[in-house]
């Protein structure tokens, strides 16, 4: 190993969860535990130099050896601490043998700690490998600057950031705080706008929002809705009008990396979203319509220059929607890494020197057998046998939702342009099991 390691730690649950009360919604707080361990194994592509992976119990060895193999990297040392909250980092300082066996592994090296986005427990974790004597570095805001991941975070932020940034536009809309102001501004804004948006200050993966009028659910239904979801239970509220989007444009978004020197990357992507819940994306400057790829590096730039001032560093992403006049308008920022995150990377690794590869991930490909239970060697490696026979760039990731009542799992593919690497995810999501 060289002197400098990369500690791959991928605490999706316990950075979604950071903005909630600790006496949150318990069905809800299972889903966030749930859809974190499913999504941590994407974090195996974010680096493939010399690093150690901190993953939840349950990594499928035989999906782990064949993605390794794939990608004709070395499979790096694993560190699973008992399960005991289902936040990995708070398992992981709770596990004594766990870590004593991560320092064994970095002793003598130098460490950069790669995680999802900052959080609390992420700063015990680095004082505690500081403590013992090694360096260590955290790509994400210094503790002092903790506030401002958790600012650009809240989607007010982007209200004003508005104010602030050329080219920044958010749709109009009205913030209200309590359920008579919400009622209001339901009837005044359905009548102007015919439909709208209602979001909390947080969410994920479209959780969090809810569209009322054609697009969406009736007024009645929202109300049904918003006793029952614990995000819309929770005030502030933006009520935005629903703009319509331009056809075949997606939605895109641009993800920066944040140094302490200002702007380092700038990566271009189009979201597909099914009214308001995320399904996948495709990266590379090719998926984003010519006449937008400027204003929205522009944009990237910009966002990632005012994230600086505030003391934020490490990735981020802004969410976009483009109206039919071909306007820009930002959704929210997410201050971490993004779902683009493994396609990033992939990309790097798959399609360096190619200017024109392009990257396709979705991550929620359902799939069924009428065996029962599914597993990865048994049902999914022949498809995926098959493809890298075949030569293609393809992977399987977050095959440990084959497990849930209702199995799912992910894929990305790199190819040379996106007509090609999206065909060959639809392909895999028309028929994922059979060879």
């Amino acid at each position: 190993m060289t002197d400098t390691v990369d500690l791959i730690i991928p605490n999706n649950a316990e950075f979604n969860l950071r903005n909630f009360p600790p006496r949150f919604d318990k069905a809800a707080e299972a889903n966030f535990l749930a859809a974190g361990d499913m999504l941590s194994d994407q974090a195996v592509f974010w680096s493939s130099g010399p690093r150690v992976l901190v993953l939840a119990e349950g990594v499928d060895p035989e999906w782990f050896a064949d993605v390794h193999r794939v990608l004709e990297v070395d499979p790096p040392p694993v560190i699973s601490p008992a399960r005991r909250t289902g936040r990995l980092v708070e398992d992981l300082l709770a596990d004594e043998s766990a870590l004593a066996e991560l320092r064994a592994l970095l002793t003598s090296l130098r460490v950069r700690i790669r995680c999802v986005g900052a959080a609390p427990a992420m700063y015990r974790l680095l004082a505690t490998i500081q403590s013992w004597g090694i360096e260590t570095e955290l790509d994400g805001p210094a503790q002092d600057d903790y506030w401002a991941s958790v600012y650009l975070d809240n989607k007010l932020s982007c209200l004003d950031l508005a104010g602030r940034i050329p080219g920044f536009r958010v749709p109009p809309g009205v913030t209200v705080t309590t359920p008579m102001e919400l009622e209001g501004a339901l009837a005044a804004s359905l009548s102007g706008a015919g439909q709208v948006i209602v979001k909390s200050m947080h969410g994920v993966s479209g959780d969090g929002s809810i569209v009322v009028g054609p697009a969406g659910v009736t007024l009645d239904a929202f109300w049904a809705n918003a006793f029952h979801d614990p995000f819309l239970r929770t005030y502030p509220l933006f009520v935005q009008s629903y703009l319509d989007h331009a056809p075949d444009v997606g939605c895109p978004a641009v993800d920066i990396l944040v140094t302490e020197t200002g702007v380092e990357t700038v990566v271009l992507s189009t979201m597909t979203v099914d009214v308001k819940r995320y399904e996948s994306v495709a990266v590379g400057e090719s998926c984003v319509p010519a006449d937008l790829r400027a204003p929205l590096r522009a944009l990237g730039h910009e966002v990632g220059q005012a994230a600086h001032a505030l003391g934020y560093r490490g990735w981020l992403c802004a969410d976009c929607l483009v109206d039919r006049q071909r306007q820009l308008y930002v959704t929210e920022i997410n201050a971490r890494r993004s779902g683009a995150m493994h396609p990033i990377a992939l990309l790097e690794h798959w399609g360096a020197g190619d200017p024109g590869s392009v990257a396709h991930s979705h991550d929620s490909i359902p799939v069924t057998s009428e065996s029962g239970r599914l597993s990865y060697t048994e049902h999914l490696r022949p498809r995926f046998d098959k493809l890298w026979a075949d030569g293609h760039r393809v992977v399987p990731t977050a095959v440990r939702g084959l497990g849930r009542s209702a199995p799912i799992f992910a894929a990305t593919a790199v190819a040379g342009d996106a007509s090609t690497a999206r065909t060959l995810i639809e392909s895999i999501a028309r028929d994922p099991v059979q060879p």
